[in-house]
């Protein structure tokens, strides 16, 4: 049985994962996928490396669903505690705090929404506040461990 902090962590990122999806749906409701070109192409002006490139609504769909799919289908591991569940989630948690920055910068350089604005930012502080208890199991963990 999981323990109350495990638990929680858990739940949490549960619902980080739904957020996620709330925030994907977001996304292709306001066409984010139709910014690419023009985003890369800003970035590729900056960076030459990197290419200019655009995406389809479709793919930008299956890549969204995956994501959504690989969050939640681990949610069962990582109520299992198995081992890669700790880095699975120090993943998700990074992913997501940079798509909130992402957004959050789209819009404050835009200055106007941004497709994905409104649910970015929630994601952002979501992340934010996940990784603080991750931070906090860990610091127990060790603090077990030395003891």
């Amino acid at each position: 049985m999981l323990n109350k902090q495990s638990e929680k962590i858990v739940n949490f990122y549960w619902f980080l994962g739904l957020a996620q999806v709330v925030h994907s749906m977001e996304e292709t409701y306001t066409n984010l996928y139709d910014y690419f070109a023009v985003m890369s192409e800003a970035l590729h002006n900056i960076i030459h490396w990197i290419p200019v490139f655009g995406i389809s609504a479709d793919w930008f769909a299956i890549l969204n669903y995956l994501m959504i799919a690989l969050i939640l289908g681990s949610v069962p591991s990582v109520e299992k505690g198995s081992g890669w569940s700790f880095y699975l989630m120090w993943t998700w948690a990074i992913v997501e705090f940079l798509n909130g920055i992402f957004h959050l910068s789209m819009w404050f350089i835009k200055g106007s929404y941004f497709p994905g604005g409104i649910s970015g930012p929630i994601l952002f502080v979501l992340s934010i506040l996940f990784i603080q208890q991750l931070i906090n199991a860990s610091n127990k963990e060790t603090a077990q461990l030395s003891s």
